[in-house]
């Protein structure tokens, strides 16, 4: 996925903060980030990124369709690249690990609640909660 020329094509300017951020983001792969944790690794390439740049950027990507985010209780957003009609997590209390579910399990999630309530599932913005293996 070329974020930059996502954003060029769309008429958006590529700053060298907007670079960073599409750089960390696209080497990711399927990883999830909190705007702090995305924040300390841009640190890295610019100590002129700042954290309110990290999340128009993110606020200008999700416009975009490119990431999605959803909220564990209690705590920050996660932001990821969007993969799918259906992103589900599942994050532990104690470490805040974050795991997808895979789709085979969300389709049969999604299966159930069409058949209790009639809607067709077009996409959710859900984490589950819990402990992890390590942390029970």
């Amino acid at each position: 996925m070329d974020l930059i020329n996502q954003l060029k094509k769309n008429g958006y300017r590529v700053t060298i903060s907007r670079e960073i951020i599409c750089k960390i983001l696209e080497e990711s792969g399927h990883e999830h980030f909190t705007a702090d944790n995305l924040f300390k690794l841009a640190r890295k390439y610019s100590k002129e990124i700042d954290l309110a740049t990290i999340y128009r950027t993110f606020e200008l990507l999700e416009d975009l369709n490119i990431i999605e985010h959803s909220h564990q209780a209690h705590s920050s957003g996660i932001y990821y690249l969007k993969e799918a009609i259906t992103s589900t997590h599942i994050a532990c209390d104690n470490c805040n690990n974050i795991e997808d579910i895979s789709n085979k399990t969300t389709n049969k999630i999604n299966e159930l609640i069409t058949k209790d309530t009639g809607y067709k599932i077009e996409k959710n913005h859900f984490v589950y909660s819990g402990r992890c293996k390590k942390c029970k």
